[in-house]
C-alpha cells in the first residue's frame, strides 16, 4: 500500500504513518441515480443534551441458546453459531422491489467500485429479537479491535435500548466470510448521542470492541483498517462503501463518490448525494484521501441519516470525536 502520510492528523492512534487497508475488486455495481437540489430535506435514520464529552458503554449482550452460564469462549461460539446464513439473510430484509436502473453516465456511481476488506456487515438484533444489519469498518488503532459504525446501530437513543447479539463480518461478499466473524465484547456510543430528549444525529457515532475471530486474529490483523481523522472540508471528495439493503441484497458493497458540502442550518453535519446507499448502509465509512490502487485512505465521517432524494448526512468528526475514540480505546485495553 502507499506509504504517503495523509494530510489529516489521526483521531485514533494508528500504528503506521499511513492507513492500513487491503483492497479487492467486485463486479460492476447496480446503482440508483436521482437528480436533486442541494440541501438535506426531512431526514430519517438510514436504518431504522449535555455538551460534556463522554462515553456510554456496556458489555455486549449475548442472548442466544447455549450462551447463558457458559465461559466467554462458549458464549462467543454460541453467538457465532446463532448467525446462520438464513438469519443473516433475514437481517437484511426482504427484497421488495427491483433494483434501480444504472445511469452509466454518472461518474460517481457507474464505474466498477472498489471493495474494501476493512468494511463489512454488522448484524445484530433489537431487544425484541428482530434481526437487522448496518455497515461497519475496522479501525486502525493501537488496540486493533475497534470497529466503527453509527450509534443508532448499537443504541436506539434517549430512552431506548441497546441492540444485542452484535457480530461484525468484514468483506462479506455474496454469503462468504473471508476473514471470519468478530463478536462484540463491548459496545459504546458518544454520551451526546444517548442524552437529551431526542436522538442527536450530529453525534451518531458508535464503536464496537470486538473479540478475535476463530483463528485468534484481531479484526485489524485479519481485515486491515483505516484511521479516524478530523476536519473534513467543504468540497473534499469522499468515497462511501456500504452494505445497502433493499432493493439491494446487503451482501455486496455499494460504492459512491461525491464532494462534501454542509447541511442546511440549524443541522450542523456534512452531506453527500449517494442514492445507492439505502437502509443497511448506516455506519458506512466516508473515506478521505482514498486511493483506488492501494486502498489507502482515512475515515472522515459515516452514514448517519438520509432523505428521500438520495442525500446522506454524517456527523462532523472533531475533537470530541477524538476524545470518544480515546475513551473507548481505554475500554478496549481491558479486554482479556
Amino acid at each position: 500500500m502507499s506509504e504517503e502520510v495523509s494530510e489529516h492528523p489521526p483521531l485514533s492512534g494508528g500504528q503506521d504513518s499511513a492507513p492500513r487497508s487491503r483492497l479487492g475488486r467486485v463486479r460492476t455495481l447496480l446503482v440508483a441515480l436521482t437528480v436533486a437540489a442541494a440541501g438535506l430535506a426531512a431526514v430519517t435514520p438510514a436504518q431504522a443534551t449535555d455538551d460534556t464529552p463522554g462515553v456510554v458503554s456496556r458489555a455486549a449482550v449475548v442472548d442466544v441458546p447455549g450462551a447463558k452460564g457458559g465461559t466467554a469462549a462458549q458464549r462467543e461460539r454460541a453467538l457465532l453459531d446463532h448467525w446462520t446464513p438464513e438469519r443473516v439473510r433475514r437481517a437484511t430484509g426482504e427484497k421488495k422491489a427491483a433494483a434501480p436502473t444504472v445511469d452509466r453516465d454518472d461518474p460517481r456511481l457507474a464505474a466498477a467500485g472498489p471493495h474494501s476488506t476493512a468494511v463489512g456487515k454488522l448484524v445484530f438484533e433489537h431487544a425484541g429479537g428482530k434481526p437487522d444489519h448496518c455497515t461497519a469498518t475496522a479501525v486502525d488503532s493501537d488496540s486493533e479491535i475497534l470497529v466503527l459504525t453509527a450509534a443508532h446501530c448499537l443504541h436506539e437513543g434517549p430512552g431506548g435500548t441497546w441492540t444485542k447479539n452484535v457480530v461484525f463480518i468484514p468483506a462479506r461478499e455474496g454469503g462468504s466470510d473471508p476473514f471470519g466473524r468478530f463478536g462484540a465484547w463491548n459496545v459504546a456510543t458518544s454520551a451526546l448521542w444517548s442524552s437529551g430528549a431526542e436522538p442527536d444525529w450530529e453525534h451518531d457515532c458508535g464503536l464496537v470492541v470486538t473479540n478475535d475471530n476463530a483463528q485468534g486474529e484481531t479484526v485489524l490483523d485479519a481485515a486491515g483498517g483505516y484511521r479516524i481523522v478530523p476536519d473534513a472540508r467543504t468540497g473534499e471528495e469522499v468515497s462511501v462503501m456500504g452494505c445497502s439493503g433493499p432493493p439491494y441484497d446487503g451482501e455486496h458493497q455499494e460504492f459512491c463518490q461525491d464532494l462534501i458540502e454542509p447541511t442546511v442550518p440549524p443541522m450542523n453535519m456534512w452531506q453527500v448525494e449517494c442514492p445507492n446507499m439505502t437502509p443497511g448502509s448506516s455506519g458506512s465509512p466516508w473515506l478521505l484521501d482514498y486511493d483506488y490502487d492501494t486502498g489507502s485512505g482515512c475515515i472522515g465521517g459515516l452514514n448517519s441519516i438520509s432523505d428521500t432524494r438520495g442525500y446522506l448526512a454524517s456527523p462532523r468528526f472533531d475533537a470530541k470525536t477524538g476524545e470518544f475514540v480515546a475513551m473507548v480505546e481505554r475500554i478496549a485495553a481491558a479486554r482479556p
